[in-house]
């Protein structure tokens, strides 16, 4: 075997460990003693199962489920995308952000649900209608690359789609994860398809590919399941006694992780069936893994294996976890005597897991600060304690970035903690810690640049320093791979874990992300310096094109702690002719420059992630009249736009439930609804009354997009209309008018075709359609080969004022500082002026 081979395979199962445990700097798993006894169950079961789709909460979690925890399956998923390209119902967060949340709640999900997670290369550039739009942006040969990688190193027996190759998938990434999964399995198996791959790892065939039917997708669910003899059936609904759970129930655990989609749900209970169709390789009509040998008989030798681990469940004590060591050290050392394989490095991962945890063995390696950079000195305090009569002692350890044992032999005598610190010291070429796939500069479409072969699929970066520890248990030396976190204690939440970062000396991070300048007046650029070692002293300025200004030239800069921050402020200028361009802030530190900011997403249900953006904003001058200037905002599922309309000198209000009265609204020149207000604001069926009077007595309100599904009320205007799910994905589609005398094209700006250039992501999305006659339309649009969509501004006089439902992406438009985005918009908040 090469051995770079026998290295991908320790790399990828310490990727399956993680990926079943969660994030990497989670608290550490702690299973109970019946988690144990089905932990060694799973011991006998040598079977892989691939789930494939194309975004994080694709996945048929009931599914995922049953296969990992009862049928005990190494159960994996492979989502094209990280959902980069979705909205964000808990904050404000698009884009890559998004992405990064995605990732950490498909993590989540699978610690729940005992699968493994994977991803490609693909970003997710939205919504798109069909796989031939999908594939003339994202490269699909390389995609095709990534799938075949991850088959070929996970090995699945069998695959699993979500979706049918065809429109049938309601979305062109969902039937192009099909498409990309019907190739890939034969492409897996051919070793002159991507020969470069088997430097690492071997071609691989699996028995079969199948479509696991989406039931949602169902019209009559009745006359499907009547006349569906040819399908597999399985029912995932069964109740799992060790884990005290059915699998509806952990299902509906692990869906509800996907948070920033908005995707909690309940448990279920008793019989749910799935069905799943044959795609390709062998049929079967009895069992997914007809014809699959998931016994020890398909690794050459190890035929006894089986009754060994089947004595190990005969024998096991649930109130004593401890006296099944023996026994299992007796199973190691049968296993590492077989030949070099997947499944003997697979199998002894399980084992020595399952060896600590019947050990109560607690191992921990933690920094005392979650950050540090290159060069500098890291003290980590290691904790590590035997909770049970089992002779156990610590042989040695491997400390950070040394690779070298350090002898201890100390013993761990029965719930006697042994902690000590160690020093060491982050070598100075160590990477920063910049998630894997964003080093790179990135757009918003095509695939991610990922140079190191080993790192593709995986759902996030290897651990920035881990220790080694050597144990000697009952005189069999067992290794153990800690990652170092940084942990602290929250008042409330109690223990926080954090992953350890390695960063850049100092940051910059400029306060705004885009600034518009409507005249010629300068804007005040804040530029906030922190710290990432102790005494930076340095120089920051901001790097301009010819034409713009800035004064001074350079700030000088004094931080004596780590952490410690300052702001230093410029004057920018504008020219006078209209520009976009982007702004940087360079940081002169120690005879280098630095461009990089600290970016920390953080939400309770995953440890904080940081990240190391450029320290850019984009700067606009742009050709706009305002007309008025008072503008209330009501937040929906949360977005920029406010923000967005301060920069061009609008006072916006956000309004709070108090403020949702007549006589308020009165003193505003126009209010606007922030996105998927009516979806996800249960307040909004009572505020309804109140916005329509404001309109009524001469006000200007502008609803942005809502979903079709989820509405808390159905009348979101004075007249009816229905929203329908019909989008505008192509941002550059062309724009017609139709009432080229609408005051929305034609004041205070007046709007031609070339405000509607370099849109980003999307025209727009959920159009309405079925409006009553007293609503206009003033543009039409469509993706190619599709039917025009004439909803995009529908507006209506109502009483002396002007009511406006607007599907177009405003909420990605005017953050990304879409000068035309501006222009439509203010004409909008201008309406009656």
């Amino acid at each position: 075997m090469h051995p770079k081979f026998k290295y991908v395979l320790l790399y990828l199962c310490l990727g399956y460990f993680m990926a079943t445990t969660g994030s990497r700097a989670q608290m550490p798993s702690k299973p109970s003693s019946s988690k144990i006894l089905q932990d060694i169950k799973k011991l006998n079961v040598l079977g892989n199962i691939l789930y494939m789709a194309a975004h994080p909460d694709d996945e048929n979690t009931n599914f995922i489920a049953y296969m990992a925890n009862e049928k005990l399956y190494n159960t994996s998923y492979l989502a094209l995308t990280r959902g980069d390209g979705g909205q964000n119902l808990i904050g404000p967060e698009i884009r890559e952000q998004l992405g990064m949340i995605r990732t950490q709640e498909l993590l989540q999900a699978r610690r729940v649900d005992g699968g493994k997670q994977y991803f490609s290369r693909a970003n997710d550039f939205g919504f798109s209608k069909n796989p031939k739009e999908v594939f003339t942006i994202w490269e699909k040969e390389n995609l095709l690359a990534d799938a075949v990688w991850v088959i070929r190193n996970v090995k699945p027996d069998v695959i699993v789609t979500r979706f049918p190759p065809d429109s049938r998938a309601g979305h062109g990434h969902h039937s192009a994860s099909s498409i990309l999964a019907e190739e890939a399995f034969d492409a897996a198996a051919d070793p002159k398809r991507f020969p470069e791959q088997l430097q690492y790892v071997q071609p691989w065939q699996a028995k079969r590919l199948m479509w696991n039917i989406s039931m949602w997708g169902i019209t009559n669910r009745a006359e499907f399941i009547k006349n569906a003899k040819d399908y597999l059936k399985i029912d995932v609904g069964s109740y799992n006694v060790l884990l005290g759970k059915s699998y509806g129930e952990i299902s509906a655990e692990s869906r509800s992780m996907h948070k920033s989609q908005g995707f909690g749900t309940v448990g279920t209970r008793g019989i749910s069936v799935e069905y799943l169709e044959h795609t390709k390789g062998e049929k079967t009509a009895t069992d997914l893994f007809e014809g699959v040998n998931t016994t020890w008989t398909r690794v050459n030798g190890a035929g006894a294996t089986s009754a060994m681990v089947d004595e190990l469940v005969k024998k096991y004590d649930p109130a004593s976890p401890s006296a099944s060591v023996p026994a299992l050290l007796q199973l190691r050392a049968k296993i590492g005597e077989l030949p070099e394989g997947f499944w003997k490095t697979t199998k002894l991962n399980e084992v020595d897991e399952i060896i600590k945890n019947c050990l109560g063995l607690y191992l921990e390696a933690v920094a005392a600060d979650f950050a540090y950079t290159p060069g500098e000195a890291m003290t980590v305090s290691v904790e590590a304690i035997n909770r049970s009569p089992i002779q156990v002692s610590l042989q040695s350890l491997v400390f950070p970035f040394e690779g070298k044992d350090s002898t201890l032999a100390l013993s761990l005598t029965n719930n006697a903690s042994l902690s000590f610190d160690i020093k060491t010291k982050i070598p100075a070429n160590k990477e920063l810690s910049q998630p894997y796939w964003l080093r790179e500069e990135i757009g918003y479409k095509g695939l991610f640049s990922v140079e190191n072969q080993l790192e593709i699929g995986l759902p996030e970066n290897p651990p920035a320093a881990t220790v080694r520890f050597k144990l000697i248990v009952e005189g069999q030396s067992i290794p153990y791979e800690v990652p170092v976190i940084f942990k602290k204690k929250d008042p409330v939440i109690g223990e926080v874990y954090q992953p350890l970062v390695i960063t850049p000396p100092v940051y910059a991070s400029i306060n705004q992300q885009v600034y518009m300048f409507d005249e010629q007046k300068p804007k005040q650029v804040k530029v906030a310096i922190k710290a990432g070692k102790d005494h930076c002293e340095g120089m920051v300025q901001l790097d301009l094109p010819e034409g713009w200004r800035a004064t001074p030239k350079t700030i000088p800069f004094t931080l004596k702690a780590k952490g410690a921050e300052c702001t230093v402020e410029f004057e920018l200028y504008p020219p006078k002719e209209s520009q976009e361009i982007e702004i940087k802030a360079l940081v002169k530190l120690e005879g280098k420059t630095y461009d990089q900011s600290l970016g920390i997403i953080s939400y309770s249900h995953f440890p904080a992630q940081v990240f190391f953006p450029k320290a850019v904003a984009k700067a606009v001058k742009l050709d706009l009249v305002k007309k008025g200037n008072h503008i209330a905002y009501l937040m929906g599922a949360g977005d920029l736009v406010p923000e967005s309309l301060r920069q061009i000198g609008y006072h916006v209000t956000i309004l709070e439930d108090k403020d949702i009265n007549a006589a308020n609204l009165q003193q505003f020149d126009a209010v606007v609804v922030g996105v998927r207000a009516y979806n996800t604001n249960e307040r909004m069926k009572h505020y309804q009354a109140t916005l329509m009077d404001y309109v009524k007595n001469g006000g200007n309100l502008i609803i942005q997009y809502n979903t079709d599904r989820g509405l808390v009320m159905d009348e979101l205007g004075p007249y009816p209309f229905e929203l329908t799910r019909d989008r505008i994905t192509v941002e550059g589609a062309e724009v017609r008018f139709l009432k080229t005398a609408s005051p929305v094209l034609n004041s205070p700006n007046k709007i031609t075709a070339k405000d509607f250039d370099n849109w980003v992501q999307e025209r727009g999305l959920y159009f309405p359609q079925n409006w009553a006659p007293q609503y206009e339309t003033v543009i039409s649009s469509n993706d190619p080969d599709s039917p025009a969509l004439d909803g995009g501004i529908l507006m209506a006089k109502y009483g002396k004022g002007n009511y406006v439902y607007t599907s177009l992406s405003w909420f990605r438009e005017l953050p990304a500082g879409v000068p035309g985005a501006y222009r439509v918009f203010v004409n909008l908040l201008s309406l009656g002026k």
